[in-house]
């Protein structure tokens, strides 16, 4: 029943879109990731879009050793998932975070840029703009996310009907979604249930961090990707999850914050034993061995981020039915 209940949500729509018509071509929503180590979260993460309505995935694994590629490598061809070997280079000759952002946004042409070999870039940036070079065209619109968040639809909307409401609108090239931060909810170890079933203590709704946002965006309208947003070419502009027009600030963030229609679950910490392991993989825009790779990732960390003020559980009815999505991935 949670199963059907899920998947009926793809039909829906408010808005200046009929989804039923039969008329309507629902565009095609891809995602793009970069991965280290993720392996114990990936299939949770996969089968949830894979019933927001996402059928291609390309996911940059940048060198892991846990497990995560023979993962990927198994439930490619069913998920729709395409690899790229993404490993790191030698790191102390990579730019610092600021240095490459400036060299990303100089760039004349990015499609005449070598994402793959120039490694003086990050590899998340690199991945970025790899996926927006070369598999750009096959898809009317990206996700650029990470492992550790999940795209939250209040009215039950696919990804493929919510690009179709919000593209709708002359000049629309990309939504801001914001955060929501969820903390450990008390646990310091994995249990075997879901991410989205374990954790549902979070921030306060207008916690300050929550201005961080991610990119929904038409590939056709983004001339190139920074982590958080990607400059759009002329004529096209920003809008927040209500559709109104945002001007963001340092390429991450809204003026201010709405979870009224499309949000995050940013699950940053998980348990204390997680939170170890993602202090080992490290930052995703620094290689291995750089040294700003475990930059910030400390106990302090762990506190500002491990927050359990109010609760959250708009993902629990989905469990059932991501149970069967995950079963269904590994035949």
């Amino acid at each position: 029943m949670e199963e059907i209940e899920f998947l009926a949500g793809w039909e829906q729509c408010v808005g200046h879109v009929e989804i039923n018509n039969p008329a309507v071509r629902l565009p095609r929503v891809s995602i793009c990731a970069i991965v280290k180590n993720e392996g114990d979260f990936l299939l949770e993460w996969v089968a949830y879009y894979r019933l927001m309505g996402v059928d291609r995935f390309v996911i940059y694994d940048n060198g892991s050793t846990d497990g995560t590629r023979l993962l990927l490598d198994r439930i490619a061809a069913c998920a729709g998932i395409t690899v790229v070997d993404w490993p790191s280079a030698a790191g102390h000759a990579t730019l610092l975070f600021p240095e490459a952002r400036d060299v990303v946004m100089s760039l004349p042409n990015p499609q005449d840029f070598d994402w793959w070999g120039n490694t003086t870039l990050g590899p998340q940036l690199r991945a970025y703009n790899h996926f927006l070079t070369y598999f750009g065209a096959e898809t009317d619109w990206a996700l650029f996310i990470d492992a550790d968040e999940f795209v939250v639809s209040r009215e039950g909307l696919s990804l493929p009907a919510l690009a179709a409401n919000y593209g709708a609108a002359p000049g629309v090239g990309a939504v801001a979604v914001n955060w929501r931060y969820f903390g450990s909810s008390g646990q310091l170890e994995p249990d075997g249930r879901l991410v989205t079933e374990r954790f549902t203590r979070c921030a306060p709704a207008r916690h300050n961090g929550h201005v961080h946002m991610k990119t929904l965006a038409r590939t056709a309208a983004v001339d190139r990707m920074l982590i958080h947003s990607g400059r759009l070419r002329e004529g096209w502009r920003y809008v927040d999850d209500l559709g109104a027009a945002v001007e963001l600030r340092d390429h991450a963030f809204t003026p201010d914050i709405s979870h009224a229609r499309l949000y995050i679950h940013h699950y940053s910490v998980k348990s204390r034993w997680e939170f170890e392991r993602k202090r080992a993989r490290g930052r995703a825009p620094y290689p291995d061995h750089h040294p700003h790779k475990h930059e910030g990732l400390d106990d302090a960390y762990f506190r500002r981020q491990d927050l359990n003020d109010e609760e959250d559980v708009t993902l629990l009815r989905h469990v059932p039915a991501v149970k069967a999505e995950m079963a269904r991935l590994l035949g």
